[in-house]
């Protein structure tokens, strides 16, 4: 039977004999259990170019800056509330920033692009994404967020064993991240060669997004990189889903 039951997951037969769905077990951890990193990507103005990097009013998840503000809120919130003998369980808002060496790029640190009408750094953050004063930003010339940054010690030296990745693109600098912090183990504990621990890897599917390209629509693209880093390298999970788990009150 037991065999069985695992063959029929995620479908079970509730009281009134009706066909339920399941969610798959989620594996994430509330931040007051594990302690917590959200790493945002790449949220600058370049991308609010309406053809630099695809058609703009094509892109993928029209609801994904409203989903990253949430995340953000949720996470501030969340620190704002604990109190001093549990500060060691805040959570670590990372901010990561691309600064390309490409002159041509729209991503170098030379380049401007008009933002309600004013010229603005087009890698500066855009607004509803900007960092908190005591948050940290990392500057990146690659899609790693993990190389050249120091990124990767930071949050080994505060012993972080979860991570919430979201931002900008899914199927770039999001998705390269991502697999870097799973190969590295960054949020792993590994002794003499052998896993002890595994760490979580939260990927936010609905607060990334991306754009056309090769003849396949965005949203395509989007979940098809999800599908590819999900149980693999990270667990994709919703925005909703996060909060209620990860920010749990306290």
């Amino acid at each position: 039977m037991q065999f069985l039951t695992d063959i029929l997951a995620p479908i079970i037969i509730n009281s009134s004999n009706e066909i339920e769905d399941i969610n798959i077990i989620i594996n994430m951890k509330p931040a007051t259990t594990r302690k917590t990193a959200l790493i945002l990507i790449d949220v600058q103005n370049a991308f609010l170019h309406p053809t630099a990097f695809g058609d703009l009013a094509k892109r993928s998840t029209p609801k994904c800056e409203k989903n990253i503000e949430m995340l953000l809120k949720q996470a501030r919130e969340y620190n704002e509330k604990l109190p001093a003998a549990s500060i060691s369980s805040s959570v670590l808002i990372c901010h990561v920033q691309h600064h390309s060496i490409n002159p041509n790029s729209l991503l170098h640190p030379i380049k401007q692009i008009e933002v309600d009408g004013k010229s603005l750094p087009a890698v500066q953050p855009q607004k509803f994404a900007a960092p908190r004063f005591n948050e940290r930003v990392w500057i990146k010339d690659v899609n790693s967020a993990f190389v050249g940054t120091g990124l990767e010690n930071f949050l080994r030296n505060n012993d972080v064993r979860q991570l919430v990745i979201f931002g900008l693109t899914t199927d770039h600098c999001v998705s390269t991240s991502t697999r870097m912090a799973n190969n590295l183990r960054i949020v792993d504990i590994v002794k003499n060669g052998a896993l002890v621990d595994e760490g979580d890897i939260v990927l936010v599917g609905d607060a990334c997004a991306t754009f056309a390209k090769g003849g396949i629509d965005a949203e395509t693209i989007h979940q098809v990189n999800l599908a590819s880093l999900d149980e693999e390298f990270a667990q994709v999970r919703e925005t909703m889903d996060v909060i209620k788990t990860v920010f749990v009150k306290v």
